[in-house]
């Protein structure tokens, strides 16, 4: 029980165990924690990188693993799928997690790749979510984020009525996600984005604007129904 709360408080230092988990739950969680930390140990070792602490869950994929840098302690769930394909890399941050059957995609057109994805220290990230870098992803510190999240940092042309939209390319413009932000499940934002330190964004908001520090954010498009003071 010491070793799993040890290995826990690494990752979040202020996290007690509820005193109801009992000792077959955490011979559970040790078993999961050490087969991802088997997978994450086996992970550097096949892509000729120097070993962290990271704990990997089951059938998660790498593509272009050279351009993918993960930080200590940080957790991917099962069936992740990273594409380092771009400019630049995707960096996950320390005691960050990647929620299971998410998609980590910096770009998938081989003809004009994007450019970065950056998550920092200490993120959540919850299942299910969808995560673009064709003009740029940055999440900042300290962000927790439900299920479901999207950012999209690119639009499709559509102004030319006599051409097909797929035929008329893309317009990319960066996201940014400040520090120490609340989003929602089921959250979509969109190119061009900023969203400043210390916002809540609720659930199922569509994102279209920027958005000041300690904003409260709500609806489809999203707009600001008050300032946290």
């Amino acid at each position: 029980m010491k070793l799993i709360q040890y290995i826990v408080n690494k990752k979040n230092p202020s996290f007690i165990f509820d005193e109801n988990v009992n000792s077959v739950t955490f011979i559970n969680l040790l078993f999961k924690y050490s087969l991802d930390f088997l997978r994450g140990f086996l992970y550097y070792i096949l892509h000729f990188k120097k070993p962290k602490i990271v704990f990997i869950g089951r059938n998660v994929s790498f593509f272009n693993s050279q351009n993918i840098q993960l930080g200590s302690w940080s957790t991917i769930g099962t069936g992740v799928y990273l594409s380092g394909l771009g400019k630049g890399k995707i960096i996950i941050g320390r005691s960050s997690g990647i929620g299971s059957y998410s998609q980590i995609i910096i770009s998938t057109s081989f003809n004009n790749i994007g450019e970065h994805i950056t998550i920092g220290n200490n993120v959540g990230i919850g299942q299910f979510s969808s995560l673009g870098g064709s003009g740029g992803l940055e999440i900042h510190d300290n962000c927790i984020i439900g299920q479901y999240f999207s950012c999209h940092p690119e639009n499709h042309n559509y102004s030319n009525i006599n051409l097909l939209i797929k035929d008329q390319g893309t317009t990319r413009s960066k996201i940014v996600i400040g520090q120490n932000c609340w989003i929602g499940a089921k959250v979509t934002i969109l190119a061009g984005v900023y969203v400043g330190n210390n916002c809540v964004i609720a659930a199922g908001a569509v994102v279209t604007k920027s958005i000041p520090d300690n904003a409260v954010v709500a609806g489809v498009p999203a707009k600001i129904i008050k300032i946290r003071t």
